[in-house]
């Protein structure tokens, strides 16, 4: 047991939303934040993701400029083949609280210049 323990919000991502488009390597990349530190290792936050679909890849991250501190503000990125997929996992993590943390998941934005 990885001692998660999601309790799921079902919040719907923008339903009249377009799909995003998928990022060059065909797979829909989605944003993942506010994670506690606990979850921040890369065998968690895909076990935590995988049972919506196929992962591509994941990748947690922190704020501090890579430092690791307990208090420090977790976030990710999960990739996913399908768009089904990705939607299902924001449909059902969005709003989701692990750890006593409420996630924020949703499609990945681009950053405005």
């Amino acid at each position: 047991s990885s001692g998660i323990n999601a309790e799921y919000g079902g919040a719907t991502p923008h339903p009249n939303a377009a799909p995003p488009a998928p990022s060059p390597n065909g797979s829909y990349c989605l944003y993942v934040a506010n994670l506690p530190e606990t979850s921040c290792k890369n065998c968690l936050l895909y076990q935590l993701f995988a049972p919506f679909g196929a992962v591509a890849s994941v990748k947690p991250m922190n704020n501090v400029n890579g430092l690791n501190h307990a208090d420090d503000h977790w976030f990710g990125f999960v990739n996913f083949k399908n768009y089904n997929d990705a939607y299902a996992a924001i449909h059902a993590m969005n709003g989701s609280t692990l750890n006593g943390r409420s996630l924020k998941v949703d499609f990945k934005s681009e950053k405005k210049k």
